[in-house]
């Protein structure tokens, strides 16, 4: 009886409103980021807007119902199977027959006529097997061998991989997100340091071997220095978002954003801020607040720790996401190449959003 009642609830009306206003809102930005280069690559100003609804807004919300209505338990059954297999679609981008490469980046695959990165599907799946490995190990995380090591494996392997295409962004989404679930778990405070010496080595390491890593530090101390070359991209963004005021310049106008790299994609916040200015820029970050208030609310409120910890760790991974993008295009830390969460212009992404959201609406279901 107690089964039959849970399934009769319905998903927090809340959190599906404010997922509705993100989608709704997102397509809004990226209509009016995407028409100049929309008419100059292909002569039609409302393609990218057209290709996002039918690749990424249809199918994400087909996702976004599957994952609503689908069981729990089977998430969490199968969980090793869907991080075995993600990660299993991430090694064929380094296929030539398969992988596509963007700017020096292997981070796509092409089978047949579809074109995804599967870094996307290994952000949720991996947290759905971290919040199932989590629950059957709590007793043991306090523990070094049995706790704290195996999942800083878990860790390092995806890392390598990630590094190798080269993909440091989604690299330190997983790690952060998933060092805030270990850790609502019941890890120690003294992991959680290690954890932070272990980042702050590796991503040293990185920039160490990386040209391109190096120079996007350098860059973001000293942007002023190179305006026109390495500086060029977030020197324009600043100018962007200094542009719009407090009410922006009106979506249907351009000015500085016109020759700001990505526009649709991780430079879209600073459309957002010239065209809609500092209100459009509060609203956003209004939509994402809620998101995580919502979010965490239905984790804390949870009746089982699988599901508590895979809202808090889906919750924490587009928070985190959204931080570093716009954080990134602030100037406040240097450029990643991560998209903002329902914003930016790819489908892989937005599919994967709406999905993990979808599982956080049907863990609302039962609280």
């Amino acid at each position: 009886m107690k089964i039959k009642i849970l399934k009769n609830k319905k998903a927090d009306s809340w959190f599906l409103a404010v997922i509705g206003l993100l989608l709704i809102f997102g397509l809004f930005v990226l209509s009016s980021a995407s028409f100049i280069a929309g008419e100059k690559k292909f002569n039609d100003p409302a393609y990218y807007l057209k290709e996002q609804f039918l690749k990424g807004v249809l199918i994400g919300i087909a996702g976004f119902f599957v994952a609503l209505s689908f069981p729990l338990g089977l998430l969490k059954k199968y969980s090793v199977f869907f991080l075995v297999f993600s990660i299993g679609l991430l090694t064929l981008v380094f296929m030539p027959q398969l992988g596509l490469s963007h700017s020096g980046s292997a981070r796509w695959l092409q089978i047949g006529p579809l074109n995804f990165q599967p870094s996307e599907i290994l952000k949720l799946s991996f947290l759905i097997y971290l919040a199932s490995w989590l629950e059957s190990r709590q007793k043991d995380l306090k523990k070094l061998n049995s706790g704290f090591l195996p999942f800083v494996i878990i860790i390092s392997v995806i890392g390598i991989l990630l590094l190798m295409q080269p993909n440091l962004g989604t690299f330190a989404i997983i790690a952060f997100s998933g060092s805030i679930v270990y850790f609502t778990a019941g890890g120690r405070i003294s992991h959680l340091i290690l954890v932070a010496l272990i980042g702050i080595v590796t991503f040293s390491f990185f920039i160490f071997l990386k040209p391109y890593a190096a120079q996007r530090f350098h860059v973001f101390l000293n942007a002023e220095r190179d305006p026109s070359g390495a500086g060029y991209q977030i020197n324009q963004a600043l100018s962007s978002i200094g542009i719009g005021g407090l009410a922006g310049i009106g979506i249907n106008k351009t000015l500085s954003s016109a020759y700001l790299p990505e526009p649709i994609g991780d430079s879209i916040f600073a459309v957002l801020g010239e065209k809609m200015g500092l209100i459009g820029i509060s609203f956003s970050l209004f939509l994402y607040l809620l998101f995580a208030i919502l979010g965490y609310r239905i984790a804390m409120r949870s009746h089982d720790n699988f599901s508590k910890f895979l809202a808090v760790g889906i919750t924490s991974w587009i928070l985190i996401q959204s931080f570093i993008n716009i954080a990134a295009i602030s100037g406040l830390i240097p450029l990643t190449g991560v998209p903002l969460p329902f914003m930016s212009y790819g489908s892989s992404g937005l599919v994967i959003n709406l999905a993990g959201a979808g599982i956080i609406a049907n863990i609302s279901k039962y609280v």
